[in-house]
C-alpha cells in the first residue's frame, strides 16, 4: 500500500511538472523574445487563463472527484455547469484580449480558443485524478509536452519572429494533444451520457460555486494586481513582475501535485469512512513548506545569475524571493484547506481566502497608491497567506468546520 501511494504521489508531480514545463517552455520564449510591454500583455492574458483554469477546476473538476459523476443526475448537471463556466470564460477572455492587445482580432480569436481547449484539457487530467490513475495522467502530460515543444520549435520558421498570437496558438496545440490522448486512454464511462441537466444542479451548486470561487480568488487576486500595475505603472511593469515569479514558478509544480494527491487521497477516505487523522496534515504541511523554501531559494538564487546575461533582463532579489514566500504560505495551508474541501465545506473555505485576498490586494493597493516599487508586492501578498494558514489549521484541528449544518449548506 505505502509503495503505491509513493508511485502515485512521484507519478502525480512528475505530471504537474510536465504539464508546468510545457507552459513555463512558452513563457521561457516569451520572456525571452518578447519586448517588456509586450510581455506584461502575455502575462495579462496569461494569468486569466489561469483564472478561467481555476474556476473551471473548483466548479466542474473538484465537483466530479467530491461527488459520484456516474450518477446519472449529477453527471447532467456537472455538464451543465461545464457549459456554463466555459461560456463565461470565454465571453471574459475575448473582452480582455480586445481591450489589453493591439495584435487585433488574430490574438482575439487564438486566445479564445486556448481558453476552450485548456478547461476541455483540464476536465480530462482531473478525470485521471479522481480515478487516482496517476500513471495514465503521467504519460497524457507527457504526450502536451512533447507536443508543445515540437510546436515552439516549428512556428517560428513558419510565422516569422515570436508574438503573443504565436505563443497561444503553440498551447492550443499542447491542450488539444492532452485531450485527444486522455480519450484515448480513458473508458467508455468516462466518455459517455454527456449530456446536459439540472436535476441535481441545485446541491451541486452548493458545493462548486463556492469552491470555484475559493479556487478562483488567488489567482484572480493576481490577475486583479497585474492589471493594477498596468493602469497605475505600465505593461512593462507587469513584465518585470511576472519575469520574477516564472524564474521560481516551477516550485508551483512540486505544490499543485501534492495538492491534487492529497484531494484526491482525501475524498477516497471520506467516501469510505476511514477515521481521519490531523496529525499527517500537520507533516504534510510541514514537507511542503521545507520543499519549497529549499527548492525556492536554489532556483531564485541560480535565477539571479544566470538570467541577466541569458535573457538580457534584469532581476531584482526582494522581488524574486518575495514570490518564493508568497508560495511558502500557500504550501503551509494547503493540505489544512484540502481536508475542509474534502468534507464539502467549500463555503468555510472561501470565507477564509476571501480574508487573504483582500488583505493582500488592499496592501498592494495602498503600496502601489504612494508610489512604492513593485518589488514589495508579491511579499504584501504572501501576508494575507498567514491568516489562510493559521485559520485553516484551528478550523481542522478544532473540528469546527463539521458542525451538520455548514456541512449541508455547503
Amino acid at each position: 500500500m505505502f509503495g503505491k501511494v509513493a508511485g502515485d504521489g512521484v507519478a502525480g508531480i512528475l505530471s504537474q511538472a510536465a504539464t508546468a514545463a510545457a507552459s513555463f517552455a512558452v513563457q521561457l520564449v516569451a520572456a525571452g523574445t518578447l519586448g517588456l510591454s509586450d510581455y506584461g500583455v502575455f502575462a495579462l492574458l496569461l494569468a486569466m487563463l489561469v483564472g478561467a483554469n481555476a474556476l473551471h477546476v473548483g466548479f466542474v473538476c473538484d465537483g466530479f472527484t467530491v461527488f459520484d459523476r456516474h450518477d446519472p443526475g449529477y453527471r447532467s448537471s456537472l455538464v451543465t455547469g461545464a457549459l456554463l463556466v466555459m461560456g463565461a470564460c470565454v465571453l471574459c477572455a475575448v473582452v480582455l484580449a480586445s481591450t489589453a492587445s493591439r495584435d487585433g482580432p488574430w490574438l482575439v480569436a487564438v486566445y479564445a480558443v486556448l481558453v476552450v481547449c485548456r478547461l476541455l484539457a483540464e476536465t480530462v487530467r482531473r478525470i485521471f485524478v479522481a480515478r487516482v490513475n496517476f500513471g495514465s495522467l503521467l504519460s497524457n502530460d507527457l504526450c502536451c509536452l512533447s507536443v508543445t515543444l515540437l510546436a515552439l520549435a516549428v512556428a517560428p520558421a513558419l510565422f516569422g519572429e515570436p508574438n503573443p498570437t504565436m505563443l497561444f496558438g503553440v498551447m492550443c496545440c499542447g491542450a488539444l494533444a492532452t485531450i485527444l490522448t486522455g480519450l484515448v486512454q480513458l473508458p467508455g464511462e468516462e466518455r459517455g451520457r454527456l449530456r446536459p441537466g439540472v436535476r441535481e444542479f441545485p446541491k451541486l451548486a452548493g458545493f462548486a460555486v463556492w469552491r470555484a470561487l475559493q479556487a478562483g480568488l488567488r489567482p484572480m487576486t493576481l490577475l486583479a494586481v497585474r492589471l493594477l500595475v498596468a493602469g497605475a505603472v505600465s505593461t512593462a511593469a507587469v513584465g518585470v513582475l511576472e519575469l520574477a515569479r516564472l524564474v521560481v514558478a516551477p516550485v508551483q509544480v512540486l505544490i499543485n501535485g501534492s495538492g491534487s494527491l492529497l484531494l484526491g487521497k482525501i475524498a477516497a477516505r471520506e467516501r469510505s469512512g476511514d477515521e481521519r487523522d490531523p496529525a499527517v496534515l500537520g507533516k504534510a504541511s510541514r514537507a511542503l513548506v521545507f520543499a519549497t523554501v529549499v527548492c525556492g531559494g536554489v532556483l531564485g538564487g541560480v535565477a539571479l545569475v544566470l538570467v541577466p546575461p541569458v535573457l538580457g533582463k534584469s532581476l531584482d532579489p526582494v522581488l524574486v524571493f518575495g514570490w518564493v514566500a508568497y508560495q511558502v504560505t500557500w504550501a503551509a495551508g494547503l493540505p489544512y484547506v484540502t481536508e475542509i474541501v474534502a468534507r464539502r465545506a467549500s463555503r468555510r473555505v472561501f470565507r477564509i481566502r476571501l480574508v487573504d485576498s483582500l488583505v493582500g490586494l488592499v496592501l498592494t493597493v495602498a503600496a502601489v497608491s504612494v508610489g512604492a516599487t513593485v518589488v514589495v508586492l508579491p511579499s504584501l501578498l504572501a501576508l494575507g497567506g498567514i491568516y489562510t494558514v493559521y485559520v485553516a489549521r484551528s478550523a481542522v484541528l478544532g473540528q469546527r468546520f463539521l458542525r451538520t449544518d455548514e456541512v449541508s449548506r455547503c
